[in-house]
């Protein structure tokens, strides 16, 4: 099977709409109000620590994704073990993501349409895009991301007259463990999240710089979520907001530019579809690696069409109800996480920082075991 790789942009890219995805439809915590923008700052500087984590242990092995390494790392026993975990989380969270999407487009256009034949349908497009292969998917990412940005940002300017200001105040209301509270919520959701780019990372070139993907990454799209934030809250109010199932479609609703340029929330609804569909296919990509990597199958599109439709089909038995898969994301989520964003990473990262150091130390030694060999013949 031929390598598919994509560039340095188009990585940046793909993982500014990744990050784009969560925040655009259930939004931000609830619990620090007013505070959401700190909270938001709070989780961008936790996550830069941890996505220099992702970012050097893609450094230190370039054009190996995650489910390769393992093997190198630990053995065949635990490198199954681990890869097994880590397969799991991407099934988990692309089954939330498929059923956050199919919800969403139900509640808000196509209320009297059954929910299995939105996540099929779903899954249809994911199935596709995967067989179209990440090159095409990158591509793609890269042509809307600009019209996306400038559609968002537009919105934004036009509703700077509806904006009260006065609802960012008082600053530390509550005191600081609810920006906490929120702050480790956003860390998890999205940024942490990231990690999913190690399954994928096989697919960056290998000149490509990681930490600058992934610095860049955290900038632009915490930018956004920050944009997003700010915006809700200085249009609706936290009360609102906290009341407000979808609050960035929402807000979107709100926005009107005289009588004759109204229903904005329709565009917003493309913008919010587009990133969430990314982001669930990034997830479906990493997790068709891994699945073919634990079945021990060359290409991972002999197994991708099967496990979106099995994945899509089971998504619509994950929750009873929408406001219990909000409530997961934004409560439990962050909990659930934890070892598949943080401890598993970290795990990886000494491992490779050790195997790396020893395989430089092995090669310096054969070199000077051949410099030696070598003097040793021109003197005899």
């Amino acid at each position: 099977m031929q390598k598919e790789i994509i560039n340095q942009k188009q990585a940046i890219v793909l993982m500014v709409t990744f990050i784009m995805g969560s925040g655009t439809i259930v939004g931000t915590g609830d619990k620090s109000g007013q505070d959401i923008w700190i909270a938001l700052l709070i989780a961008m500087a936790g996550a830069s620590i941890i996505m220099a984590v992702y970012a050097r242990i893609i450094k230190l092995f370039p054009g190996m994704d995650l489910f390769d390494l393992l093997d190198k790392l630990f053995g065949r026993i635990l490198g199954k073990f681990i890869a097994l975990i880590f397969t799991w989380y991407l099934f988990h969270v692309g089954l939330n993501l498929i059923r956050n999407t199919s919800e969403f487009i139900r509640i808000i256009s196509l209320d009297a349409t059954p929910q299995c034949v939105i996540a099929l349908f779903t899954g249809v497009l994911i199935a596709y895009a995967l067989r179209c292969g990440i090159e095409v998917i990158g591509r793609w990412v890269s042509i809307f991301f600009p019209v996306i940005i400038v559609i968002s940002i537009t919105l934004s300017v036009i509703a700077v007259d509806m904006y009260d200001f006065d609802r960012l105040k008082p600053v530390l209301y509550e005191g600081l463990k609810p920006v906490l509270s929120d702050a480790f919520g956003i860390f998890a959701h999205p940024f942490a999240e990231t990690v999913v780019f190690l399954g994928i990372a096989g697919c960056f070139q290998k000149q490509s710089n990681p930490h600058k993907i992934f610095n860049i990454a955290l900038l632009i799209g915490g930018l956004y979520m920050l944009m997003l934030a700010v915006r809700t809250i200085a249009l609706m109010g936290p009360v609102n907001k906290s009341l407000q199932m979808f609050p960035p479609y929402i807000t979107a609703r709100i926005i009107k530019i005289g009588d004759f340029f109204q229903r904005i929330e329709l565009i917003n609804a493309v913008i919010i579809v587009t990133a969430v569909f990314t982001k669930v296919t990034v997830y479906m990509f990493s997790f068709a690696k891994g699945m073919s990597y634990l079945l021990k199958i060359d290409d991972y599109r002999t197994l991708s069409t099967p496990l979106v439709f099995f994945t899509a089909a089971y998504s619509i038995f994950l929750f009873d109800n929408a406001l219990f898969m909000v409530k997961w994301a934004l409560n439990v989520f962050p909990y659930y996480a934890i070892p598949f964003e943080i401890i598993i990473p970290l795990l990886v990262w000494i491992a490779a920082e050790i195997k790396a150091r020893n395989d430089k130390k092995t090669t310096s030694q054969n070199q000077s075991t051949n410099s030696s060999g070598s003097n040793a013949g021109m003197q005899c």
